[in-house]
């Protein structure tokens, strides 16, 4: 129970990390950009609670040799993922944009627990967790499809080939953030048997998708448009998600040995929703404020129910 809590509370930084790289995103412009300023934010935090707590920041050999070459690249596959969320809003509307991915990921999460993938610890699906993961789907219609149904209706659709190349876009930004938990959980696992830490392993894969990201920018001449998001005219919150981006990914590599893969990304989601209504209903950090309705109540309650029974 108690890290199926901490992943909960992992899941109230999203909607945190979501509003200040948005805004960080408004100030410096393209999507590659804000996101090298929030992972450098990330690697430098991750750097400085590592050098802090006098933990490794070198991977070994052993660690090299035994973890799977891909895996040190998984920060980068985060990168694509967000990349691609960032299109699908524009093209297939918001209720498509969120769900599609959603229950994507829902779905190759339980694949990955159900098969090993990534070096998971096996756990079968069983009825459990085919009814938690239906409640979970039932609090998700409550909390998310219903109110954005009608305005989706009313929004003009994009028919044909193009709108079918953005949805299976959507599938697979689900399946790669599914991935995403699993790739970093192996590389913990690989680093934390070869003397290192959880910390360690997040730092790694931060810093190869920085540097990643920083050649990309030299190389296309978009390193000048990092300096705008040191204005002091801009709030001090848009690097929050940086350090949040960091936090989750620590946690995604520490928590899904105690919970699985399946449990943590359902977990992670019941918490964003969770936030993301409060601070659509309060206003918080520029949102647009909606009032909560008593069925998104009752969706939140449905998830909760529903992980809570796949760990029971």
């Amino acid at each position: 129970m108690f890290y199926l809590i901490i992943t909960l509370g992992m899941g109230l930084l999203m909607p945190f990390q979501t509003a200040a790289n948005s805004r960080l995103r408004s100030v410096v412009g393209p999507a590659y950009v804000s996101t090298l300023v929030s992972f450098s934010v990330s690697t430098l935090a991750l750097l400085l609670v590592s050098l802090l707590t006098g933990g490794p920041l070198i991977p070994t050999s052993g660690m090299l040799a035994q973890a799977p070459w891909w895996s040190w690249f998984a920060g980068l596959v985060a990168v694509v993922t967000i990349t691609i969320a960032i299109h699908l809003f524009k093209e297939i509307g918001p209720l498509q944009a969120v769900i599609i991915p959603m229950f994507s990921q829902l779905i190759f999460s339980l694949m990955i627990d159900h098969f090993g993938w990534f070096g998971a610890k096996v756990i079968p699906l069983d009825l459990k967790r085919v009814i938690g993961s239906l409640l979970l789907i039932a609090g998700v219609t409550f909390v998310v499809i219903l109110p954005k149904l009608k305005a989706q209706q009313q929004a003009t659709r994009d028919k044909g080939t193009r709108q079918l190349f953005w949805q299976l876009c959507a599938v697979v930004s689900g399946i790669l953030s599914a991935s995403i938990t699993g790739a970093y959980a192996q590389l913990s696992g690989v680093v934390v048997a070869n003397g290192g830490t959880p910390m360690q392993a997040t730092t790694a894969a931060f810093f190869v998708a920085t540097m990643l990201l920083l050649l990309l920018c030299t190389c296309n001449g978009s390193v000048r448009l990092i300096g705008k998001a040191f204005s002091r005219e801009y709030p001090w919150w848009m690097w929050l998600g940086g350090l949040c981006g960091a936090t989750i990914v620590f946690g995604n590599a520490w928590l899904v040995a105690h919970v699985g893969v399946g449990v943590f990304v359902m977990a992670l989601l019941v918490g964003q929703l969770a936030l993301s209504q409060l601070m659509e209903h309060y206003g918080w950090l520029g949102a647009p404020r909606k009032r909560i309705t008593w069925a998104q109540v009752l969706g939140i309650l449905l998830m909760l129910a529903g992980v809570a029974l796949i760990r029971l």
